[in-house]
């Protein structure tokens, strides 16, 4: 299935509560009201999100961390686009993404998802990790390394760790934009949305060799973690009860 995976971060005099409360509480409308987006779900960054600080004090990455992470389930590319040209909602929605989201340091992709662990209820707490390949490789080794990679989630699952794994692979070239939405950074090669009952179940997860160590190190010869993005975030469905 196509989704739209948006990468949102706030105005600059906004505080993350007043950002997430204004996206949860009144622009999560026009979600409803867009025909062409069948699914809709907004997950928000943990105000005291561990991530964010281990990478920190580790030093593993030196790309900003986002504020939220909005994903639409759409029928087509071109259908959304169509929508956004044509349905009053879909622009009054652009209108009200003035007020609170930063569009300058915001970036949407168009992926095709890879589900590796179908997610369980409830799984409200997300791991959401947005990926750059290895300068030295291309896109296609970057995927293929990837879908090898995913036995490492069917492990995890295995030892009652993670509830589901989704792996969402960017579209290539142009395909992967949306004009309109976020800036005219590159859309990222991949983005990860791995599921937990809780964040004692995440925190478990990343203390076990498999992730701390195998996973790890298999990551290596294929994501630039330094130009990657980890954050974890609780989910809010606005549209239809899925991941």
């Amino acid at each position: 299935m196509t989704k739209l995976i948006y990468c949102l971060r706030r105005l600059p005099h906004l505080s993350l509560q007043e950002f997430q409360a204004h996206w949860l509480e009144y622009h999560s409308q026009f979600g409803k009201r867009a025909k062409t987006v069948r699914r809709y779900v907004q997950y928000h960054t943990l105000a005291d999100d561990p991530i964010r600080e281990a990478m920190a004090q580790a030093g593993v990455s030196k790309v900003e961390t986002y504020d939220g992470i909005a994903i639409a389930w759409v029928d087509s590319l071109e259908a959304l686009q169509a929508e956004m040209k044509d349905n009053p909602a879909v622009a009054a929605a652009l209108e009200d993404e003035k007020h609170f989201i930063d569009h300058s340091r915001s970036v949407a992709c168009i992926t095709e998802e890879k589900v590796v662990v179908e997610p369980e209820a409830p799984g409200n707490v997300l791991l959401i990790e947005c990926l750059r390949r290895r300068p030295d490789i291309d896109r296609a080794t970057f995927s293929k390394a990837w879908s090898h990679h995913a036995h490492i989630g069917r492990r995890a699952h295995q030892m009652g760790l993670l509830m589901g794994y989704i792996q969402n692979h960017s579209l290539i070239g142009d395909a992967a934009r949306v004009p309109g939405l976020g800036s005219s950074e590159e859309p990222w090669d991949g983005i990860v949305t791995a599921y937990f009952d809780s964040i004692a179940k995440f925190k478990a997860l990343v203390a076990s060799p498999l992730a701390s160590q195998e996973s790890f190190e298999d990551e290596k010869t294929f994501i630039d973690h330094s130009r990657s993005v980890d954050l974890l975030t609780r989910r809010h469905v606005i549209k239809d009860l899925v991941r």
